[in-house]
C-alpha cells in the first residue's frame, strides 16, 4: 500500500507543477505558506496513509518546505518594505 501512496503522490505533484503558474497570478496576496499548504493538500491527505520512517521523512520534507515559504515570505515584505 505505501508504494500506491507514493506512485499517487508523484502524480499529485505533477498535477500541482501544472497549477502553479495560476495560483501564483490569482494569489499574489496570499503568503507562501499558504499557497503550500493549499497545493499541498492532496498529498497530505494521501500521506495519512504512510507509516514508519516514510512518514518521518515525509513529515521532515514538509517542515522543510515550509521554512523555505516562511524564507521567502520574509524576503517579500523586505522587498515590499523597500519599495515603500
Amino acid at each position: 500500500m505505501s508504494a500506491y501512496i507514493l506512485n499517487r503522490i508523484a502524480e499529485i505533484e505533477k498535477e500541482r507543477a501544472d497549477r502553479i503558474q495560476s495560483y501564483r497570478d490569482a494569489c499574489s496576496a496570499t503568503s507562501h505558506r499558504q499557497l503550500f499548504n493549499k497545493l499541498n493538500e492532496d498529498i497530505d491527505r494521501q500521506a495519512q496513509g504512510l507509516t514508519g520512517t516514510r512518514r518521518a521523512e515525509y513529515e521532515a520534507m514538509k517542515s522543510r518546505k515550509l521554512a523555505e515559504a516562511d524564507a521567502r515570505d520574509r524576503e517579500n515584505e523586505a522587498f515590499w518594505d523597500a519599495l515603500v
